[in-house]
């Protein structure tokens, strides 16, 4: 809907009852995999997809059939030496495990410790960080990366009037530069 932020929501949840609207995918797939997917559902740049194809208010599952998912095997491919997976699947487990519920999934990807702070500042740069590396993945250039952008004008009011400028795009843009350089370990100022 035009008032909905974003189209596509995904998160890691943990073993419990769920409504009969949730579209619940469980993935046959490892951890590491899943956490790709769950990564690529919170895209941008598949979120704007979505847009194109939702008419009305929910997120139908014969919807989700029909995104452009990336398959599996691109996250066994690399970004300028670097496995595309190993890139992604840190990302995901900082921001998807912060509460002890989410334990098995965050072993499952090798973390054995706690669960991360949550850190507004951190979170936004790694959901950044991730946009960026989706975009690049997408095969969509900076300015193809910033015209998707620009259709997301709750962001950018959000963004506006917290930051006075729709900083979301400007660290995308900054990390999708970064990365197409093959800098992975940028840390975008703004």
């Amino acid at each position: 809907a035009p008032t909905n932020v974003r189209t596509v929501i995904a998160a890691a949840l943990p073993r419990i009852g769920f409504g009969n609207t949730l579209c619940l995918v469980q993935p046959g797939c490892d951890a590491r995999t899943a956490a790709c997917l769950l990564a690529n559902l919170n895209a941008f740049a598949l979120d704007y997809a979505a847009r194109q194809k939702i008419g009305g208010q929910h997120l139908n599952f014969f919807i989700v059939e029909q995104l452009p998912i990336l398959p599996p095997s691109t996250y066994d491919g690399a970004l300028h030496g670097v496995k595309v997976a190993d890139l992604v699947v840190p990302r995901v487990l900082e921001l998807s495990y912060t509460a002890h519920d989410l334990r098995g999934f965050a072993a499952d990807l090798g973390h054995d410790g706690p669960p991360f702070v949550w850190d507004e500042e951190r979170r936004l740069h790694l959901r950044c960080q991730l946009d960026a590396l989706y975009f690049l993945l997408y095969g969509l250039t900076r300015d193809e990366a910033d015209e998707i952008l620009a259709t997301f004008p709750i962001v950018q009011r959000t963004d506006e009037a917290v930051w006075g400028r729709y900083r979301t795009r400007d660290l995308i843009l900054g990390y999708h530069n970064a990365f197409a350089a093959g800098d992975f370990e940028a840390l975008v100022k703004g």
